[in-house]
């Protein structure tokens, strides 16, 4: 019976190794995942500033478009 149990905490101790390395891996994707999404957050703020200039200025062009409408072909 002791062999048995000896046989069972050894597999035991092997699984849990392999289980810490997966976590380890895990645990260092999250924090690549974490630090990307933290780049992320400023660009978010740089295009919703871009879009409101650029929506800015289309509205300001259009007002132009009749003039232009009159000149020749």
């Amino acid at each position: 019976m002791s062999d048995d149990t000896r046989d069972r905490v050894i597999a035991l101790e092997r699984d849990m190794k392999h289980m810490s390395s997966k976590f380890d891996e895990v645990a260092d994707q999250v924090k690549e995942m974490h630090q990307l999404l933290m780049q992320a957050r400023g660009a978010k703020w740089a295009i919703i500033g871009l879009a409101s200039i650029g929506g800015f200025i289309s509205a300001k062009l259009s007002a132009l478009f009749p003039w232009f409408s009159h000149l020749p072909k």
